[in-house]
């Protein structure tokens, strides 16, 4: 069986921010669904487009499988302060819920350790290799590209490359969400600590993690393998 793709539509940062305002302030799917129709409504027009929008949104903060996890309660913590915090704590979650930004983040971090732009097409035959040809996933690229440069994440050099921008993050509560997503995703069994604060998923935010604040953290557990102290997470 194939992959889900599902990121049809570029997703700006403040409807992610006021899809979680709604969703933490309502038990009701119902109601959750009428207000961020009617936020949406003013930035687009479409029916569909809208229906799409949404059901991405809701994807990420409401249906996702961290909805009912110690991973929600955590980014509900986290998600105050400055744009930054939420930006990251957005980005976690939009991992979580869609491997296909995973996996293109995963990949424009990885060539950021060497240079600090990417092409399109270089982005597009790297993916097509990992997911196959498939249409839809031609498109979900753009679309993704264009969340990522609404971000702020990216920037366009010239048509067709992009240059990787950073981002700082200080609150220690937006990292452990970070940390407990990545985990909670299973691409690794555990991570080395210098690992972790280099991680190519989260590409644009630079962030300091010291072992005294790893083992003050309840829900990252550490534990030693081949000698080495490494991290894994009970979420």
């Amino acid at each position: 069986m194939s992959k889900m793709i599902g990121l049809s539509r570029p997703i700006k940062r403040e409807w992610l921010d006021k899809t979680f305002e709604i969703v933490s302030q309502s038990e009701n799917e119902r109601e959750i669904i009428k207000k961020l129709s009617e936020f949406l409504a003013f930035e687009i027009k479409s029916s569909t487009n809208l229906g799409k929008t949404r059901g991405i949104l809701l994807r990420i903060w409401l249906h996702s499988s961290a909805a009912s996890s110690n991973i929600y309660s955590a980014a509900v913590t986290a998600f105050k302060g400055n744009e930054t915090n939420k930006l990251a704590v957005n980005w976690a979650m939009i991992a979580l819920s869609y491997p296909v930004f995973y996996d293109m983040c995963d990949l424009i971090g990885k060539i950021s350790i060497v240079q600090d732009t990417f092409t399109t097409s270089w982005i597009k035959e790297k993916l097509l290799s990992m997911w196959g040809e498939r249409s839809t996933l031609y498109h979900s690229i753009d679309k993704i590209l264009q969340t990522l440069k609404s971000f702020g994440a990216i920037e366009s050099v010239k048509t067709g490359t992009y240059k990787i921008r950073k981002f700082q993050i200080t609150d220690s509560d937006t990292v452990k969400v970070m940390l407990m997503v990545l985990l909670a995703l299973n691409k690794k069994a555990y991570y080395e600590v210098p690992e972790l604060s280099a991680l190519p998923l989260y590409f644009p935010f630079e962030y300091n993690i010291t072992l005294e604040w790893l083992h003050n953290t309840q829900e990252l557990r550490l534990g030693n393998f081949g000698g080495k102290i490494v991290v894994a997470a009970e979420v």
